[in-house]
């Protein structure tokens, strides 16, 4: 068992960690490594599969040959040994997970070291063997990963995404909340169009000194939000990726300039994201509760409809370069069934192939209008109704 004063050295050898370059970048290493020395606290023998269920919600049921713990164990195993190799530190405990294993173990100085240094049993074999044994060896392996390189890699529209150390930011939309006193007295919370930032607070309170208002410190989301904040973490997972999350409401330039970008919501609620939705585009613009596409002399309106039995409404799927080299992906909609459908479509291999196919070989941007409807919201369809190639 460790005793408190054990604990307390670890934790102090956790927070420098954690704080260092190598790691206050990465939040997947971090986190993975808080958990592993949490458990080995509490002197609990984990595996792979209770790592995979517990910290990033893995289902071996439908894939028992899950590699996405492994990566994250090969990539944190990696980086504990840089930052020992390269830090100049004097914590009295030091981390080590020894290859193939997923338990971490508490190390001296002294230990840590001399584990660096053990060497196996060797065999002397003739270097002709050698030679004709690491011709066929590599011969396999580059046979090997030329097939899977092939068969995992992600669709162009994930590609930088999926990178390793990529840095994804998922921005969901929300709504300004404000309070607001009434002339009897009583406070309510309430929604303003005109108001979705701070500024926006300013500048509408200046424009109507009549009401009393005030900030709150909550904003309000739709039911979007955690169903495709869901999926995403699926997707990401299963591809060994992860991103970090933002509120529209709260996004910055710097998160801009830093990112890849994903942004899940409605238009309606748009800050900074306004000014890069659809600013490449020649023929989309945003119109009322949906979409106007006009080329040349035709233009056509894409607005909610409703009938007897069922709505209709339009979402656009965008995929744009930013300036800074990195990409931006938008599934955009007023309505939620919209980026629902959206979301699931494209974190669909099978789906994600017969839609680049409709693009032409060269292109990799695109703004693509889809037609969302659903009996009583369910048994969900959705259809690409016009493309527009950017690339």
């Amino acid at each position: 068992m460790i005793n408190k004063k054990e604990e307390k050295f670890i934790k102090e050898a956790l927070d420098n960690i954690c704080s260092h370059k190598l790691f206050v970048n990465s939040p997947t290493n971090s986190n993975l490594l808080k958990y592993l020395v949490e458990k080995a606290i509490a002197c609990e023998e984990i595996n792979e599969i209770t790592i995979g269920s517990e910290l990033y919600g893995i289902d071996y049921s439908e894939n028992k040959s899950n590699s996405t713990v492994r990566s994250y164990m090969y990539k944190l195993r990696n980086k504990l040994a840089d930052y020992y190799k390269n830090t100049s530190t004097n914590e009295s405990v030091l981390f080590e997970i020894r290859k193939g294993q997923c338990n971490l173990s508490f190390l001296s100085p002294a230990e840590y070291h001399k584990s660096r240094g053990e060497k196996g049993d060797t065999i002397n074999i003739p270097i002709k063997y050698i030679k004709i044994l690491s011709g066929i060896l590599l011969l396999v392996i580059l046979s090997f990963f030329l097939v899977k390189t092939i068969a995992d890699k992600p669709n162009f529209i994930w590609e930088s995404y999926f990178e390793s150390n990529s840095e994804n930011l998922l921005v969901v939309s929300d709504q300004f909340v404000v309070g607001e006193r009434f002339p009897e007295g009583k406070e309510r919370a309430v929604l303003y169009r005109e108001i979705n930032n701070d500024n926006d607070f300013i500048k509408y309170s200046k424009q109507h000194p009549e009401k009393s208002l005030q900030l709150t410190d909550y904003t309000l989301m739709s039911k979007m939000a955690p169903y495709t904040v869901h999926s995403l973490s699926s997707w990401f997972t299963k591809n060994k990726s992860s991103f970090d999350l933002e509120l529209e409401s709260k996004l910055s330039y710097d998160d801009v300039r830093n990112h890849n970008l994903l942004f899940v919501g409605q238009h309606k609620t748009m800050n900074l994201s306004e000014s890069l939705f659809l600013k490449d585009s020649k023929v989309f613009a945003i119109f009322d509760d949906g979409f106007k596409y006009k080329n040349g002399n035709a233009e056509k309106i894409y607005n909610t409809r409703f009938g007897e039995n069922q709505k209709v409404e339009y979402a656009m799927v965008s995929y744009a370069p930013l300036s800074n080299g990195k990409n931006v992906l938008y599934f955009v909609s007023n309505n939620d069934i919209g980026v629902m459908a959206t979301v699931r479509n494209f974190t669909d291999k099978t789906y994600l192939k017969e839609f680049a196919k409709q693009l032409p070989d060269e292109s990799k941007y695109f703004n693509a209008l889809f037609e969302v409807s659903g009996l009583q919201r369910t048994d969900v369809s959705c259809l690409l109704v016009e493309l527009e190639v950017l690339k």
